[in-house]
């Protein structure tokens, strides 16, 4: 039963973070509805990446979070599919004396890691045999990777055991900020949207005539704006100024039946191409620096295959000679002018955590605690994102984060 309701709090998106928010509010006994257009997540962020959690960043409140995050990970791993089998970074020489100086922070907070020469990183993986270009590497054994998937449907069984709601194909349409609480006005398909119907609503600035459906009045005392890369949407509504941008990410499932790098986790080339054993293929993925901004879902197919992540793949390890392209996808990352995220309090009623530029589902679990605490008591708690506030570019105080890829 949702008309009529009065809530503590709306989650305007219910991908992998408004999933944790969503936890983490109906944790702290507040009434709480998370609002999707797509709850299965079709076009989510959360359902299309690579499915890496590291905490080896280089800035303090990244690692934080990226911590916590491991740590809940840790406790449900088989429910999660998280395999700790580490990130090994492989860096030019440009990058290798900048993450050496990191290392000291990195272990303050409890995230092992490892310095390795490029002949140790040869030992530690015989198919990196060509090592041209390699100045060092790290390699961070609490690292790994996780099913997106999975820990998403962890935090809202986990919500709504504890008495959140999720509302699906819901719409944001209009937001009104008063000054007894917060309305949202939605539009809510009657049916399952087509992808096609999805995929030009989440493309477009509005619900368009995507489907048939009616209109809804939701009210909560303050909302979360948690919808990935389509969070400008709801900014705009609000008249909130909008820092982040929604940027292609396209990646690659290949079969190589010479090699299986199933005893290795995360392997991250000096190149910028990605790449881990998925099943029987390899997952690859590389984000060209020349990528337009813009909410295109379109794969490149087989030519970026062979123009972007191949010759990549090659150059570094003679067994990737035979690599056989099958399918990819394309995501989006929302990125921030300093590629961390934005969390905290947007403006009276209404608080944020977008813009992960990649890290949402690192650090989901983190981000989600931090700001339900600083809902429900009005302060940060144990986890404390305050240098992750929109208010940082106004005051030039940036928390540039070099290891985005």
């Amino acid at each position: 039963m949702i008309a009529g309701q009065r809530f503590d709090v709306i989650v305007i998106g219910a991908g992998v973070v408004g999933s944790s928010i969503a936890m983490g509010l109906a944790e702290r006994s507040l009434r709480t509805l998370a609002v999707d257009v797509d709850l299965s997540g079709r076009l989510s962020s959360s359902e299309k990446n690579a499915g890496g959690v590291r905490a080896t960043w280089w800035q303090r409140v990244n690692i934080v979070l990226c911590r916590a995050s491991i740590e809940y990970y840790q406790r449900f791993r088989d429910e999660l599919g998280f395999r700790q089998k580490g990130y090994l970074w492989l860096y030019d020489a440009a990058t290798y004396a900048s993450a050496i100086e990191h290392i000291p922070l990195q272990r303050e907070l409890g995230q092992p890691i490892e310095a390795l020469t490029p002949a140790e990183v040869n030992r530690r993986v015989p198919e990196i045999d060509k090592l041209d270009g390699i100045a060092g590497a790290t390699f961070s054994p609490s690292d790994g990777l996780i099913n997106p998937n999975l820990l998403k449907e962890h935090y809202r069984a986990r919500a709504l055991k504890l008495g959140a709601q999720f509302l699906d194909r819901a719409y944001v349409v209009g937001i009104e900020n008063g000054s007894s609480g917060v309305r949202l006005d939605c539009w809510q398909s009657d049916e399952p949207l087509s992808d096609a119907g999805l995929e030009r609503m989440m493309t477009q600035d509005g619900a368009g005539v995507a489907e048939n459906g009616r209109m809804l009045e939701l009210n909560a005392d303050s909302i979360v704006i948690a919808s990935g890369a389509w969070s400008p949407t709801a900014m705009k509504l609000l008249a909130i100024r909008n820092w982040t941008e929604p940027v292609r990410r396209q990646i690659c499932l290949v079969d190589n039946r010479v090699t299986n790098l199933s005893q290795y986790g995360m392997i991250v080339d000096t190149s910028g191409v990605y790449f881990h054993n998925e099943g029987s293929h390899i997952l690859a993925g590389y984000s060209p620096p020349e990528e337009p901004p813009g909410y295109h879902f379109n794969y490149d197919g087989e030519p970026f295959f062979l123009n972007e992540i191949w010759p990549r793949l090659y150059a570094r390890m003679s067994c990737m000679e035979r690599l056989r392209h099958v399918t990819g996808w394309a995501g989006l990352y929302e990125v921030s002018p300093d590629r961390s995220a934005i969390i905290g309090r947007a403006t009276n009623r209404v608080y944020e955590a977008h813009s992960f530029s990649g890290r949402g589902v690192m650090q989901s679990y983190g981000a989600g605690q931090a700001l339900a605490d600083l809902i429900a008591h009005g302060k940060y708690g144990a986890l404390d994102a305050s240098e992750l506030s929109r208010d940082r570019f106004d005051r030039g105080a940036q928390v540039w984060e070099e290891l985005h890829i």
